[in-house]
């Protein structure tokens, strides 16, 4: 990187800078004749004589010669700020796309960093230098130029225009100047300081907020949330005191600059006042000169303002780019070039020696061979060298000394176009993607677009100025919303396969029943597969079949019927018989809805589920105020929470309350309401549901049908014979909801739907429904072991000739042998490198390398 800013500004905006400069010199004459026009307005317009005056052969009296100038200085003020408006707007657009360019550069530096200084940075770090510190690098880079030149060019315009009137007053404007020049940038030198050492501080502050975040369980485990209180607000502090000081700093400059600023008039009045009294200068030239100078104090100080920008910023691009500029960052090209090389033949380490900086991290004069298409077994415990040497092997490391080839290529020499696609990791430490399992699958294959989508209108000139901006700031041209799953390097043929081949996959690490789980709480628009929704529909009239003509499942499930009352679910769900289309909305949420909420008060059901609410509030009130949240009780039992409980004893006071002043607001008549909706009758037996209830509560579901569901695309009413996207795959299947008062109707159905499933053959499309459930943040929907195995999936799903697994399935249970046995098979005829903690593991492959303290113990192959 540039370590000047200034020499950033100039290689990546020269030829806007200069546009920009010839633009602000083009305001220079516009500004001093707007100086002089008020002078000669008064002096010449209205004290003047001999008129008419003639001006290009036309003649003007004194009333027209008035509004002539007058109408010339507005002509100019409209100019001038109009060139003002653009030069902003002008500057604002450079700044942002230099801004962007600066950003993606630092983010592709990260990429580029070698594996072992990420151990010495830490994303609490990196995150807020490219996003936070580097905002105002941008909003300077557009000023840099221009802010100089035009108040700079303004000060200068306006000083000579004073000096045109008077000498006096002209030395009089700028006898501060040397002064405020020579004290200022002095003082500033000290807020610099303080300011890199404020960055420093509050980078430390970031990182140590990362670091509290991701051991939050750690902080919790062994109560140590005091400690890291009291070191962070001891790092606070320190921030206090250096922001304190620069505060101190950086207003005495400014109290400086005032009192000089209102200084200089002071000698204006007395100078000025002196030469009009003697009869050496007319009162128009001393109104013209002191609205210079009220002018004149804007330029100065913005220039001063300049100054310490200048300084601030400075600080901030040289602290970004300490950290940005290692001395071992990869070459740009290896990570931009499209360069791939298809590998072959034996990988080899040559005396390869690495030291990633710590004990148990070194790896020294290792040799050894893995002939092409056979497996090999590393072992060796945590810090033996295992990962390393793996590491090494797929070129995610660079030797310290001796050579990492596969065939003749030297890995270290080879672009990332080549390793990523030739070689597939999966090491002990992996990383989900936040996003859905299909992102995750075929995140190993979208390397480059491989076809552009068609686009016209104005989707076409939106994507137009995309690149445009795009190429202005020297980011890649690539279009994101492209196909980029390469399905030739899986010998796919189409988008089908793919998904067929990553099915087979998942079932040869065993997590396709998990995908199919995760598939039935799925949610599916039924808009992109007609076919696949009037199966579930299919499998839903069959199934409904079954439970009626089966008597001991019909005593197991309750079914949706618009004029049954369902007493396994929610009354909400009993009273509206819709669902909303928002699947986030759950249905005690409804109350809020403007749509419900006019009906409930229409039809007087607001009311009575308000009391509904209450009743259950003072239940939950009474039976647990006094339980601990500890007991278990309150979760099993109740749906009030522990932290909830004060808040519903508050709502029972004010209403046992004689006077009831101020009375239940607004929310807390919506959050009995929800209370009342959260009441499914057959597991919260409190007493309240009555014949006539349930049959009032029959009788609304028609009315809310016809006043709010058939008139708003907000609500879906339940209809046995439509899909509802809302609701997930399992819920559209069963169409009704097990009875919870039996213990065993969960299970039993579950069986039932999956027999049913599976013989209409429908498990693989509801398992490619699967590939689109969303997996949290960074997997944390999925459990471990499931991480672990679709991370092994999407490096199977590569084809890569050579495969490196590190710490999967190293156990010795039948599971893992198993799985061991399915990657052998998926792998077979390809080279494979399997790190193990387990000697008896080792025996299972071709040949075995065994680890001890960055060393080679003993060699070995199956035959020895």
């Amino acid at each position: 990187m540039e370590k000047s800013l200034f020499r950033f500004i100039w290689k990546f905006s020269a030829r806007q800078q200069i546009f920009i400069l010839l633009i602000t010199v083009i305001s220079y004459p516009i500004t001093y004749i707007l100086l002089e026009l008020p002078k000669l307005i008064v002096n010449d317009a209205v004290q003047g004589d001999g008129f008419p005056r003639v001006i290009l052969g036309l003649e003007f009296d004194q009333i027209s010669y008035l509004f002539l100038l007058c109408s010339a200085f507005l002509a100019l003020v409209v100019t001038s700020n109009g060139l003002k408006l653009y030069i902003n707007v002008f500057k604002g657009r450079l700044g942002e796309r230099m801004l962007r360019r600066l950003r993606f550069d630092l983010f592709q530096r990260v990429l580029r960093f070698r594996l072992p200084h990420f151990r010495k940075v830490s994303s609490g770090e990196i995150i807020p230098m490219i996003t936070a510190e580097v905002e105002d690098v941008g909003g300077f880079i557009g000023e840099a130029i221009a802010l100089p030149a035009y108040q700079g060019g303004m000060l200068i315009v306006q000083l000579g225009f004073i000096f045109m009137q008077d000498p006096l007053l002209g030395l009089a404007a700028v006898s501060s100047y040397p002064i405020q020049g020579y004290v200022i940038p002095k003082l500033q030198r000290k807020v610099v300081l303080l300011a890199r050492k404020r960055v420093k501080n509050v980078r430390l502050i970031s990182d140590k907020i990362g670091e509290s975040i991701s051991g939050v369980p750690e902080i919790h485990a062994n109560d140590t949330s005091a400690w890291h209180s009291a070191d962070f607000s001891d790092r606070l502090y320190e921030n206090f005191k250096i922001r304190y000081e620069i505060f101190n700093r950086k207003y005495f400059i400014k109290f400086l600059n005032n009192f000089m600023n209102q200084l200089t008039p002071f000698f204006f009045y007395l100078i000025g006042g002196y030469l009009v009294i003697e009869g050496n200068m007319s009162i128009g030239a001393l109104l013209a000169v002191i609205a210079a100078y009220k002018d004149l104090a804007g330029p100065w100080k913005e220039l001063l303002a300049y100054y310490q920008i200048v300084a601030d910023v400075d600080v901030k691009y040289q602290t970004v780019v300490e950290n940005f500029d290692p001395p071992d960052i990869y070459p740009v090209e290896r990570l931009t070039s499209d360069e791939h090389i298809e590998l072959s033949g034996d990988l080899t380490l040559q005396n390869v020696s690495f030291s990633g900086g710590a004990a148990g991290q070194e790896v020294m004069d290792i040799t050894m061979t893995v002939p092409a298409g056979q497996s090999c077994a590393v072992v060796g415990q945590d810090g033996s060298g295992r990962s390393e040497v793996l590491q090494l092997a797929a070129g995610l490391v660079s030797p310290s000394s001796g050579r990492v080839e596969i065939g003749d290529q030297d890995l270290d020499r080879l672009t990332a176009a080549t390793l990523g696609r030739e070689i597939a990791y999966v090491g002990g430490a992996i990383h989900i993607w936040t996003g859905t399992i299909r992102d995750n699958l075929y995140y190993g294959l979208r390397h480059r677009p491989i076809t552009t989508p068609e686009r016209t209108g104005d989707a076409l000139r939106e994507y137009g100025r995309r690149l445009l901006e795009a190429k202005e700031t020297q980011n890649p041209t690539y279009d994101i919303e492209a196909l980029w799953d390469d399905l030739s390097a899986t010998g796919a043929a189409s988008e089908e396969a793919l998904d067929a081949e990553a099915l087979k996959l998942l079932g040869a690490v065993g997590l396709d029943a998990d995908v199919y789980r995760l598939g039935l709480q799925s949610r599916f628009d039924p808009g992109m597969n007609e076919a696949f929704a009037e199966r579930i529909l299919a499998v839903r009239r069959e199934l409904t079949q079954r439970i009626a003509q089966d008597p001991k499942l019909k005593d197991l499930v309750e079914l949706w019927d618009i004029k049954t009352f369902n007493p396994s679910a929610s009354l909400a769900e009993n009273l509206f018989f819709a669902v909303p289309t928002d699947p986030e909305i759950t249905p005690d949420m409804m109350p809020e809805i403007p749509e419900v909420k006019e009906f409930l008060a229409s039809t007087g059901l607001d009311k009575k589920f308000l009391s509904i609410g209450i009743k259950i509030a003072e239940t939950m009130v009474e039976l647990f105020a006094n339980v601990s949240g500890d007991s278990g009780l309150l979760g099993n039992y109740s749906f009030i929470t522990q932290d909830e409980l004060p808040d519903f004893e508050r709502m029972i006071r004010v209403v046992r309350s004689e006077q009831q002043k101020p009375g239940l607001s607004e929310n807390d008549k919506v959050r009995l309401l929800s209370l009342a909706f959260k009441l499914v009758p057959a597991r919260h037996r409190l007493g309240i549901m009555t014949d006539e209830l349930q049959s009032e509560i029959i009788a609304s579901r028609t009315q809310f049908r016809d006043q709010v569901v058939d008139k708003d695309d907000k609500f879906l009413a339940i209809d046995p014979n439509l899909y509802l996207p809302p609701l997930t795959i399992e819920d559209n299947l069963l169409f009704g909801r097990p009875r919870v008062d039996r213990r065993d109707a969960r299970q039993r159905i579950d069986q039932v739907l999956r027999s049913v499933v599976e013989e209409t053959g429908l498990r693989e499309p509801i398992t490619y429904a699967g590939f689109n459930y969303h997996v949290g943040i960074s997997g944390s929907r999925l459990s471990a072991q499931q991480r672990r195995r679709l991370a092994l999936v999407r490096g199977l799903l590569k084809n890569a000739k050579v495969t490196i697994l590190d710490d999967i399935a190293t156990g010795l249970s039948d599971e893992d042998r198993t799985l061991r046995q399915s990657i052998r098979t998926v792998l077979d005829g390809r080279t494979l490198l399997f790190g193990t903690p387990n000697e008896e593991v080792a025996a299972e492959f071709d040949h075995a390398v065994i680890l001890d303290q960055g060393r080679i113990a003993s060699k070995g192959t199956q035959d020895a």
